[in-house]
């Protein structure tokens, strides 16, 4: 796996994307942050303002990608599509943590 590692940074063929680019423009939503949403946040304690997000649990999924020496035949099957919907919310101040809510 070293030599792997060593590899990828060196050549650099792999890379990660998630998420959206360019749908905003930074300076909207950083002139929106400082002037919009502390006028709403002023009339609000830290402990009463809450943030919530959901994620899902992906369940008896197998790895996207393998590695396989190049005369070695391997198989691809069906993803399972089993999962699980988790909602986990916090407040603002950190102090209070809700119970996660799950729907599967």
């Amino acid at each position: 796996m070293v030599g792997l590692k060593n590899l990828r940074e060196e050549t650099e063929l792999w890379q990660v994307v998630s998420g959206e680019s360019e749908d905003v423009d930074d300076n909207d939503s950083g002139n929106w942050i400082t002037e919009t949403l502390s006028k709403i946040f002023k009339d609000y304690k830290p402990e009463n303002i809450f943030n919530a997000d959901e994620t899902v649990l992906f369940l008896q999924c197998l790895p996207q990608n393998t590695l396989t020496f190049k005369k070695q035949k391997c198989f691809r099957e069906k993803q399972s599509k089993a999962r699980l919907i988790v909602m986990l919310g916090a407040n603002m101040a950190g102090h209070q943590k809700l119970k996660p809510l799950v729907v599967g």
